[in-house]
């Protein structure tokens, strides 16, 4: 199975995204939009494995309260196939203590974990390149600072179903 540990997000949250996604097509030559059903928070890509309970065990390990994701503004990752846009997600500090606490539990059950500087982000849409005449600013202006309570975090696997990416939620973890 292909895993990843994940914030799943509300649906008002999920609908603002897609309106994100849908001004950004709109301002693109080509590129693939996030799926409304396939948005959320990755903590931490596991990848392909099949010990499913050594990895429930390491979402079991996390002690966190609930807390409060603040998102907005706008970034990309450039890539020379067409970059990747995204909304951000401030580093709140429980944030960050609940993707060091997985990641520790992770590598100590022998999990390989990317070592790269944790960037907490909300992908709107990958391979992007955008009309010449796109406007960064006057787009990040329009977009909204939301804001969502986070309970749970939650084991996903990744699949394709129907020539599609699909996400489900194997298993979750309440916080506090």
């Amino acid at each position: 199975m292909r895993l990843f540990i994940a914030i799943t997000l509300e649906s008002a949250i999920k609908d603002r995204l897609c309106t994100m996604a849908k001004a950004l097509a709109e301002s693109s030559l080509s590129g693939s939009f996030t799926r409304r059903e396939n948005m959320h928070l990755t903590l931490v890509f596991i990848g392909e494995t099949t010990r499913l309970s050594a990895v429930k065990a390491a979402v079991d390990s996390v002690v966190a309260p609930p807390f409060s994701l603040m998102i907005g503004g706008i970034g990309r990752f450039r890539r020379n196939d067409g970059d990747i846009w995204w909304t951000g997600v401030r580093k709140d500090p429980t944030l960050l203590d609940v993707y060091r606490q997985l990641r520790a539990s992770l590598t100590e059950r022998g999990f390989r974990i990317d070592e790269k500087e944790y960037t907490p982000h909300l992908t709107l849409g990958r391979r992007i390149r955008l009309r010449p005449d796109f406007d960064r600013a006057a787009f990040a202006s329009r977009i909204p600072v939301l804001e969502m309570p986070v309970h749970k975090i939650s084991l996903m696997k990744s699949e394709f179903v129907g020539g599609r990416v699909s996400y489900t939620e194997l298993y979750a973890k309440a916080l506090g």
